[in-house]
């Protein structure tokens, strides 16, 4: 791999706000690639890819990052739960009055890895707690006594912590035809059940992927017009490349070409959005596993504790050399003009450095990046108490979300809400719904009634709809124009 270095020249500008010196034709209007190499290998970036805070924002990571667990009271820890329990130890060392920051040394001080706390800085002090009571249990060195049976309610019996194969499964492509078929066929499932089981449901279970934020120009992966059609002017031979991390540390020009196209849209949400907000005001909504990157169920008002955004998102974004944490939309000036963002931080006083020094990107999930610590941990448990699981705007074409269908238990209705069926998983739904995710939970809306009227502009009872039966378990909806 060829190294590229670049030069910050140091001059009598304020603290973190490198000014830049022989730099190259960079007008922000003209898109002007700001990683060409100059005569001698070095890149100059643009004082304006340069993060321009007068300080980064403190880093709780720094603290986790930097600390030495104290060893000797780690096996006084595991020595007191081996022969005391595990129940006994909870019930001595965790108590109401200690912060995220004491639960992280407990942590790291039983000797489990840094990269446990990975999710720290979005993590509530009772979501940490439930990580320190996840590793515990799933610890085999720590054998509890055979009457140390308690579960934490946020407990997954299926995923550990110890780097098992359901923990961090990889991210990849799914081909087609790769799941075994159910084991159950499913049961019948009427149109008239789906709507009554919707006002009755109270765990439901929804998995979104990119159909759901079409109807807001947001491209999907795979369609005939989606991302990965448009990026093939990039002469890639595979597009999903620039979504690879190893890609990313080589060139994060390449991203940065074209991370505009998917920017979400400032100040909107789709209505499926607003429909899930409808589904948690509700009380139905057990949690959304949603695989889009836009952070639109955020915006639309769904709570952390009910979302899991399974690759990532633009909400925050992260200097993959310091580690320090911005709010996402403090670089989508740098991304609407195509421009890589640099961290102020680490540029304030280095000379040189390598080309992916500084790079601050999205907290978005690469391929080849581990997916967050609580899909792994609530997935399992989510989906075993489910009493509906409804899959939207998503092919399920890459793992491991792709595979969540396979765990629903099979007296689940399984609901499929899509432009498109999913030919070679057509066997695993009770239900198929085609059409616009808008539309179809639009007009699902409609047939509940009054008290389920959609928040959203675009949302109208009076709205006319054509319903047509391909067979017994599959229906096109469509909005009358």
């Amino acid at each position: 791999m060829n190294t590229f270095t670049q030069t910050v020249a140091a001059t009598g500008e304020p603290p973190h706000t490198p000014a830049t010196t022989n730099i190259h034709d960079n007008n922000i209007n003209n898109n002007s690639n700001n990683n060409t190499p100059n005569a001698q290998g070095m890149i100059t970036p643009a004082s304006s890819d340069v993060d321009i805070s007068n300080e980064p924002p403190q880093n709780p990571m720094d603290f986790i990052r930097n600390f030495r667990p104290d060893r000797e009271l780690e096996e006084s820890y595991r020595e007191f739960i081996r022969t005391q329990g595990i129940e006994e130890f909870i019930r001595t060392k965790i108590n109401k009055s200690m912060s995220k920051k004491d639960i992280c040394v407990l942590i790291l001080n039983l000797g489990y890895p840094k990269k446990a706390l990975e999710d720290y800085n979005v993590l509530t002090l009772r979501e940490l707690a439930k990580v320190l009571v996840h590793l515990i249990y799933n610890d085999r060195s720590l054998k509890p006594d055979e009457g140390d049976t308690s579960r934490d309610d946020d407990d997954d019996d299926d995923s550990s912590m110890d780097g098992s194969e359901t923990e961090y499964e990889k991210e990849t492509e799914r081909r087609p035809g790769s799941f075994k078929q159910p084991l159950v066929p499913p049961f019948k499932y009427t149109l008239p059940e789906f709507i009554m089981g919707l006002s009755t449901a109270r765990k439901i279970v929804v998995i979104t992927g990119a159909g759901i934020s079409t109807s807001l120009g947001i491209p999907d992966f795979r369609s005939f017009q989606g991302l990965y059609t448009q990026l093939s002017k990039l002469n890639l031979s595979d597009p999903q490349k620039v979504f690879d991390m190893q890609t990313f540390k080589r060139d994060p020009q390449l991203f940065y070409t074209i991370a505009h196209m998917v920017l979400p849209p400032e100040g909107k949400f789709a209505l499926f959005h607003a429909f899930l907000k409808l589904l948690q005001d509700k009380d139905k909504l057990l949690r959304n596993y949603t695989q889009n990157i836009d952070n639109l169920e955020h915006r639309a008002g769904l709570s952390p504790d009910k979302l899991i955004q399974c690759h990532g998102s633009f909400s925050h974004a992260k200097c993959i050399t310091c580690g320090a944490t911005f709010k996402g939309e403090k670089i989508f000036k740098h991304i609407r003009k195509k421009q890589v963002p640099r961290c102020s931080k680490c540029w304030a006083d280095v000379q040189e450095a390598e080309l992916i020094y500084g790079v601050i990107k999205p907290t978005i999930t690469f391929f080849g990046e581990d997916l967050p610590e609580r899909f792994h941990r609530l997935h399992s448990r989510d989906l075993r108490n489910s009493d509906m699981v409804i899959i939207s705007g998503t092919s399920l074409n890459v793992n491991p979300v792709a595979s969540l269908i396979e765990k629903v238990p099979s007296n689940v209705p399984k609901i499929l809400i899509n432009k498109d069926p999913i030919e070679d998983l057509s066997s695993f739904f009770n239900l198929k719904l085609i059409g616009l995710c808008d539309e179809v939970v639009a007009w699902i809306a409609k047939c509940l009634g009054l008290d389920w009227n959609i928040p959203h502009a675009d949302y109208s009872a009076k709205s006319e709809y054509s319903v047509a039966s391909v067979n017994s378990s599959t229906y096109t909806i469509k909005k009358r124009s």
